[in-house]
């Protein structure tokens, strides 16, 4: 078979969008999914999708119009993790919450797989929701959001990104992580809270007991109590979220079409 120029265009065109969703999605993007694994798996997919792919009738012929093509592709495949990955960190800011009240905040360590330093809760709760999305086959709906992108932003056609509602949606989604990060510890926070206002009970009526160290040894495990308490919820919580990330990337994809 012998390959023409356009049809490397769009080879290029499929993983360069495959490539941006690699970049932010949850899984994907995680530093323990081996570089040249995802090198691989970007390659296979976008063969897998390279002939049965919507095509822009439109193809750049420049050398700067493929360049600038490429570029839009990244961009609107980063858009689509972002999407997945921003509503997905809604569990490790609840987790991080919860540390902060539990009085673990101090045992924060650099995590390699993030980059970033994270405390030892969030770090925990990250990871339960992480083998919860898989259980739901989560990744398998991501990788579905990609392949139906093709058919409102077919391969080639650079998405447009100046749209005002595109600002909404993003702002919408940092209000939706926070709240529900705070629905999700919000049992936590309580019965820590409860627990404070009972060592200020005790300290009024002896003074003697050392409140702040026996909060030290407390905290925690009432912590540990009110996250097991918060599981169920967390399992409908992911659940949930897979038909939500579609819902989102199906509006993303609305708005820069």
């Amino acid at each position: 078979m012998i390959l023409t120029l356009t049809q490397l265009q769009i080879f290029f065109y499929i993983l360069a969008r495959l490539g941006g969703v690699f970049i932010q999605a949850p899984v994907f993007s995680s530093r323990s999914f081996p570089a040249p694994a995802k090198t691989a798996f970007c390659v296979w997919v976008a063969l897998l999708l390279w002939f049965v792919t919507p095509v822009s009738p439109v193809l750049p012929t420049t050398v700067l119009g493929f360049i600038l093509t490429l570029i839009g592709e990244v961009a609107l495949g980063f858009a689509i993790g972002f999407i997945a990955n921003i509503l997905f960190l809604a569990i490790q800011s609840a987790g991080e919450i919860i540390d902060m009240q539990m009085g673990l905040s101090v045992a924060s360590a650099l995590d390699p797989i993030f980059g970033a330093v994270i405390s030892v809760i969030g770090r925990l709760v990250f990871f339960v929701a992480l083998i919860i999305f898989l259980e739901f086959n989560g990744h398998n709906m991501l990788l579905s959001a990609f392949h139906q992108s093709f058919q409102l932003i077919p391969a080639g056609r650079i998405a447009n990104f100046t749209s005002y509602n595109l600002v909404s949606q993003v702002t919408g989604l940092g209000g939706a992580l926070w709240l529900t990060a705070i629905k999700l510890a919000i049992p936590a926070v309580l019965l820590i809270f409860l627990t404070d206002f009972t060592f200020g009970i005790v300290s009024r009526v002896a003074p003697q007991v050392n409140v702040f160290m026996l909060g030290f040894q407390v905290k925690p495990i009432i912590g540990l109590f009110a996250l097991s308490l918060t599981l169920p919820f967390l399992v409908r919580y992911v659940n949930g979220l897979i038909g939500t990330i579609g819902g989102e990337v199906l509006k993303l994809l609305l708005i820069v079409k």
